[in-house]
């Protein structure tokens, strides 16, 4: 069977079925509507990202060193770490509401209508908050930090454009080092909250399916 025709069969299931949780998340249509636990997963790949500016830090060339508040990613807080920070406190934010969202449908499963909704509604402002917001603040923050390994030429390109040095001091106690370590545990966290959430949701609708 083609992919496409499983995939309209598998939404054709959800809408006849009794699940009123699923029809509902299928009828809405939202561009961002995928199940609990895939978001998640692609939360803590997001997140995942985040960690990358450590090993970037380290792999600016010598020409940077001027733009830099210190050359140790262990003592180094420029300003563009801000940005990465507000990004990552919005997916970890919007990652917990998902993961409270799901189970709150496991136990008040089967959800009204209205439980239903309510529901949905909590997922599509994480999925707002977190993976929009938050995922867009985390890439602005990947591609500034690429903008260093472009060098000396780069950056100074990047000032006078922008007008702004991003890898000025922040003044904040934050190091490149404990951000990137602080995302990487985070991204771990959110990656076992996504597994963990699809096994009770599984288990649930197979008790629900038994009754």
């Amino acid at each position: 069977m083609a992919p496409d025709s499983t995939h309209d069969d598998r939404i054709t299931s959800a809408i006849l079925s009794d699940d009123t949780y699923e029809r509902l998340r299928y009828e809405r249509h939202a561009f961002l509507g995928q199940p609990v636990h895939k978001t998640l997963l692609l939360q803590s790949a997001v997140l995942g990202s985040l960690a990358l500016i450590l090993p970037m830090y380290g792999l600016f060339p010598e020409g940077t060193a001027s733009y830099l508040p210190a050359t140790d990613p262990t003592t180094a807080s420029p300003k563009v770490l801000l940005l990465g920070v507000f990004g990552g406190v919005l997916e970890v934010l919007g990652a917990g509401l998902l993961v409270v969202a799901a189970a709150y449908r496991v136990r008040h499963a089967p959800l009204t209508e209205a439980q239903a909704h309510a529901a949905l509604d909590a997922e599509e402002f994480a999925r707002g908050v977190g993976l929009v917001t938050g995922g867009l603040a985390i890439l602005l923050t990947v591609c500034l930090f690429a903008v260093g390994l472009g060098g000396e030429s780069a950056t100074a390109s990047y000032v006078a454009t922008m007008g702004a040095n991003p890898f000025a001091p922040s003044g904040f106690g934050l190091s490149v080092s404990t951000v990137s370590i602080w995302a990487f545990a985070a991204s771990v966290l959110v990656f076992y909250a996504g597994s963990y959430t699809q096994v009770r949701v599984l288990l649930e609708r197979l008790r629900n399916r038994r009754s």
